[in-house]
């Protein structure tokens, strides 16, 4: 069972995720709206939209570093988060099949 201060921790821990993943979120959303309203092939887009998704991976960037002050056992997930990922099946690509890796020399 925990102490109330762990679950002050923790409650702040859920805030900090909840506020920066929304800030995140608002941050791809703005980038849509940008696409939209200027179309993605122009000039204006391509400035703006590169500052967004530095601004998104910053954020995400510093999420990944306040979260690791949470104690160990925060699980930083809600009712609502699903804890599971699907990933679909590897792209096969016709021809031949070589490793981009090391060659000799």
């Amino acid at each position: 069972m925990g102490t109330v201060k762990d679950i002050k921790k923790n409650e702040y821990c859920d805030e900090v995720l909840a506020e920066v993943a929304y800030m995140i979120q608002s941050v791809h959303d703005l980038r849509e709206m940008l696409g939209k309203a200027y179309g993605k092939d122009t000039r204006l887009f391509h400035e703006h939209d590169r500052h967004l998704v530095d601004l998104a991976e910053y954020l995400d960037w510093k999420l990944q570093i306040l979260t690791t002050a949470c104690p160990f056992e925060w699980k930083g997930l809600g009712p609502d988060v699903e804890s599971t990922v699907s990933v679909g099946q590897a792209e096969t690509i016709p021809g031949r099949d070589f490793s981009g890796g090391y060659l000799g020399g």
